[in-house]
């Protein structure tokens, strides 16, 4: 059974209700995580609490739960629901109050955990590989901060899915390539395998992070370093991470084939190996 927990109330998603003076509603003041649950473990739990603290840390969200409450009060609702295959959305927001920009010394920030079934992904993203497109980035500055505020990113996807393509990645004004919007990119040019560095300018995924981990065991050679948009148009592999569809092989940008318009090798081998450590 899908469910939700919030400030200590657990019950079905379609009974769970938030006030309309939470920040989250009214300025979007908040932060999240998505875990993913395999045959009822959550995978990396421990890294994204880890990022959940560095996020309210930025933008000055005391928390009042210590790392093992919060590791317990999620563990313990998808027990409770039953389901093994499973998003875990974890949200924190500043609290409820009046609106008003400037949020009280002493608000406690409301903690909302939701358990759903895992969203399908069709196979055919990972055999046959998906398009992008490309845009100029208008997003913040804070994009290491896991912010609920999505409007831009929200955006985006629309966008790209107009252009027929499932996911946009963004470019700073001066070609450089940052993320997508709402994954992590990589190339790999000459078995050479290239991501952005885990800056102000993107998210440092939990699955990027693996993926780094993975393929220091393959020995496969990589640079954490900023790379343009000639570079992604003329990889040999771009693939996207993300902590649920994982691993997507990216074959065409802004209707430019990449490599020979396939999965590639290095791509597939990744998947596989990060297949493998999950499973430990």
């Amino acid at each position: 059974m899908e469910l939700a927990y919030l400030n200590g109330w657990l019950g079905s998603l379609e009974d769970a209700v938030v006030s309309v003076n939470d920040r989250g509603y009214n300025f979007g003041d908040g932060i999240y995580e998505v875990v993913r649950a395999y045959r009822g473990v959550m995978f990396a739990l421990e890294e994204h609490l880890e990022r959940l603290a560095m996020s309210a840390a930025v933008v000055e969200i005391d928390l009042p739960w210590g790392r093992a409450e919060l590791q317990e009060i999620t563990a313990g609702v998808l027990a409770e629901s039953g389901i093994k295959d499973a998003t875990v959305y974890i949200q924190v927001t500043r609290g409820t109050a009046p609106r008003d920009h400037l949020s009280g010394a002493d608000m406690r920030p409301n903690l909302l955990v939701t358990v759903r079934h895992i969203t399908e992904i069709d196979p055919v993203l990972y055999s046959e590989g998906i398009k992008a497109i490309t845009m100029p980035e208008f997003r913040w500055q804070l994009c290491h901060v896991k912010s609920i505020s999505l409007q831009a990113s929200v955006l985006a996807k629309r966008r790209a899915s107009r252009a027929g393509a499932v996911e946009a990645i963004f470019i700073l004004p001066d070609g450089t390539v940052t993320e997508g919007a709402s994954s992590n990119v990589f190339i790999v040019k000459d078995g050479v395998l290239m991501t952005h560095p885990a800056d102000n300018r993107i998210l440092p995924g939990v699955l990027r992070h693996f993926v780094l981990k993975v393929a220091e065991t393959l020995n496969t050679a990589v640079k954490v370093q900023p790379y343009n948009i000639l570079e992604l148009k003329k990889a040999d592999e771009v693939f996207i991470t993300g902590t649920v569809a994982e691993i997507v092989p990216v074959i065409n940008v802004d209707g430019k084939t990449i490599g020979n318009g396939r999965p590639g090798p290095v791509t597939a081998g990744l998947h596989k190996g990060y297949s493998a450590l999950r499973k430990r």
